[in-house]
């Protein structure tokens, strides 16, 4: 009795049809080889599977073909692919990885297709790329962008298409004709267009029904994407960025009339800088980072981020006209520094971008020697700085002065009628751990002019 085969009703016959073929794809799903690994999570951020699920990204998650990964308004995510490739996905944005093959015996099969939907996505060429640069594609919905082993950054709202270079070379054509988005490599004909990183602050542009790329200056990212609403209020919020960082970088009277302690900075004792290469990015994982308002940093500037990056989860303290230095929020009410925060701390210089100034001519200048000392009993702090330009002309800067309530500490020193002989407008971190600021100094009739950080 227990033997005797019954009909299945049509209702669980479609139901077991149903969980087969989500059985199905998640099998297939979990069969795919990972291409990818998320290397950094900031903010809130989903990856869309294959099969239609969709999951929180966490850090060390892999990353398979398929995938679409989603960034929120405060979102950003990096990956590391097979190949060693890294790609950025920006707040507010969309990408998809449509096909990611990697064989270093056998270029020829090597096939990497991304798609940013939407957003802000920057993308650094892998091995796969240095091989064989026509078996990769980054395409938006209206334009496609081919490499010459590149570092670049590509931004696809209904304005259109930016794309700027940091390294190598880029070509970009719009979709149509023969620049199909099935292809590989980059378009060719008359209409497209290569933008290197060598030509300046350029970018290359695609509008909506054009079918020609365009060179163009430089956007600011902040006003570069979104809707018209989300351009205003980034607009509104860099603004709000900049003025409270410049406000902050002025001296208050109390710190002018005290001015600088030439007895404190002379006492100070300067260590040789032991890291070979102080001009690099800001590590996302420290309390202060510098952040750059335009489009793409200075070209003696490898040290700062993006302004839209150095945001998230943090505030501006001090400014200048090209860059801000971001701190932590606090997140726990009360007196800024920890009443345990007492003593002497020296702190190590580890990051510096430095130039030389003379009439129209810019140089890059070097650290030799440094030291910044927070004495937090007294409130007090004292740097000093030995420089030189390509050119040899050297400088020392020596200042100290008031650590303010809110962490800052801004001096300026020399004729208030004219540029200050030297100057510094700095911050320390929430814990008293790191510390940054931008300095000038005058010396040979130029300025050394340079942005700091110090601590781990």
């Amino acid at each position: 009795m227990f033997n005797r085969l019954l009909p299945v009703p049509a209702w669980a016959a479609t139901a077991l049809a149903v969980v087969a073929s989500l059985s199905l794809g998640m099998a297939a799903h979990a069969a795919q080889p990972a291409v990818g690994q998320v290397s950094l999570v900031i903010g809130e951020a989903h990856v869309v599977r294959i099969d239609g699920s969709r999951e929180a990204v966490r850090r060390g998650a892999s990353i398979m073909v398929g995938d679409r990964v989603e960034t929120a308004f405060n979102g950003h995510v990096h990956m590391r692919f097979i190949d060693n490739a890294a790609v950025s996905v920006r707040p507010d944005s969309v990408l998809q990885v449509q096909a990611y093959t990697y064989d270093a015996a056998r270029p020829q099969a090597n096939e990497i297709r991304l798609l940013v939907e939407r957003g802000t996505s920057r993308s650094i060429s892998g091995a796969a790329t240095d091989i064989d640069k026509s078996r990769f594609r980054l395409n938006t919905p209206i334009a496609a962008i081919g490499v010459r082993g590149t570092d670049f950054i590509v931004q696809t709202d209904p304005a259109g298409v930016r794309a700027s270079v940091a390294d190598g070379t880029i070509v970009v054509g719009a979709l149509g004709g023969a620049c199909s988005a099935a292809g590989l490599g980059p378009c060719a004909g008359a209409e497209v267009r290569e933008l290197s990183a060598d030509m300046g602050r350029l970018m290359a542009e695609v509008r909506p029904g054009d079918h020609a790329t365009r060179i163009v200056p430089a956007a600011d990212v902040s006003t570069a994407a979104g809707s018209d609403r989300a351009r205003q209020d980034r607009e509104q919020a860099l603004s709000h960025a900049r003025s409270t960082g410049m406000l902050a970088a002025e001296p208050t009277v109390k710190e002018s009339q005290r001015g600088n302690d030439h007895v404190a900075a002379g006492l100070l004792t300067l260590a040789a800088v032991g890291v070979p290469d102080l001009n690099r990015a800001s590590s996302l994982s420290n309390q202060l980072i510098w952040g750059h308002w335009a489009l793409r940093s200075d070209e003696h500037d490898n040290l700062s981020v993006p302004f839209a990056l150095a945001t998230l989860g943090r505030h501006v303290t001090v400014a200048d006209a090209e860059t801000g230095l971001f701190r932590s929020n606090q997140t726990v009410p009360g007196e800024l520094f920890p009443s345990t925060l007492q003593g002497t701390v020296e702190l190590r210089l580890s990051r510096a971008s430095t130039i030389y100034e003379v009439g129209n001519v810019t140089e890059t200048a070097s650290i030799s020697r440094s030291n910044l000392t927070i004495d937090f009993t007294r409130r007090s702090f004292a740097t000093g700085l030995d420089m030189a330009s390509a050119s040899g002309i050297k400088g020392e800067l020596r200042m100290a002065g008031d650590l303010r309530s809110d962490g800052l500490f801004v001096l300026r020193e020399g004729n208030p009628d004219l540029r200050a002989e030297q100057r510094v407008a700095g911050a320390v971190s929430l814990d008293g751990r790191e510390a940054g600021y931008l300095f000038e100094r005058s010396a040979g009739g130029g300025w050394f002019r340079g942005r700091t950080l110090w601590g781990p």
